[in-house]
């Protein structure tokens, strides 16, 4: 048992990869964890942690940053304690598959969706924003079948379990890295990555009239 388990005081643990039945879900990461930004920097009180899902059909990847927000559905946000290094966050779905939690987005229904872990500082995909997004395959949200998990212990998430297998979409966990641009600064246990700046206008125009130059001694 990892020490944001044993510190919530959870005692029953599911088996991971196994179906996920119970429609409450007890998510987070461990206690101690390296917790940072892309330059290394320990993340802020700035930070939210979310877990939920985009809408069918949507798949986030690098082309489309632009549209994560928009599609983006929250089931819970969980607390950070910055001093000791960890966020958690306990939900439940109701019958009709929708969240009950307060940040859940209202008359979404979750059920079968792939989970996603989003933590950032800001929506837009621009430098100065930071993001983290990963999930493993086994956690996909339950089917909502009332009363199906009245008997039945709480589903368990953590970051810190995900495995080389699990490259986060955005970001690194534990050295495993997926897109973004960061600064070498170790193996953290979850780190952030952040966005290249766009050429500038006058920058673009500068390239446009170096390259105008290059062609006509080439043709000289």
């Amino acid at each position: 048992m990892n020490n944001f388990f044993a510190l919530i005081a959870i005692t029953v643990i599911m088996t991971w990869g196994s179906p996920c039945h119970a429609q409450t879900l007890d998510w987070g990461s461990e206690v101690f964890s390296d917790l940072v930004d892309s330059e290394g920097e320990t993340l802020d009180s700035m930070f939210v942690f979310q877990l939920g899902a985009f809408v069918e059909g949507f798949t986030p990847d690098e082309d489309n940053v632009g549209d994560w927000a928009d599609n983006w559905r929250v089931f819970d946000q969980a607390a950070y304690n910055q001093a000791n290094g960890y966020f958690t966050g306990t939900a439940g779905m109701a019958d009709d598959g929708t969240g009950l939690s307060s940040h859940a987005t209202a008359g979404f229904s979750f059920e079968g969706l792939s989970a996603y872990i989003w933590v950032r500082n800001g929506d837009d995909p621009v430098e100065g924003t930071e993001w983290f997004l990963a999930r493993a395959d086994s956690w996909v949200f339950p089917d909502a079948v009332p009363g199906c998990c009245d008997n039945e212990p709480n589903a368990q998430w953590s970051v810190s379990e995900l495995d080389g297998g699990d490259v986060p979409v955005w970001g690194s966990q534990g050295g495993i890295t997926g897109n973004g641009s960061y600064t070498v600064t170790g193996n953290h246990s979850l780190q952030t990555f952040t966005f290249v700046p766009e050429p500038s206008s006058p920058l673009l125009s500068a390239l446009a009239v170096a390259l105008a130059v290059l062609r006509r001694r080439r043709a000289a």
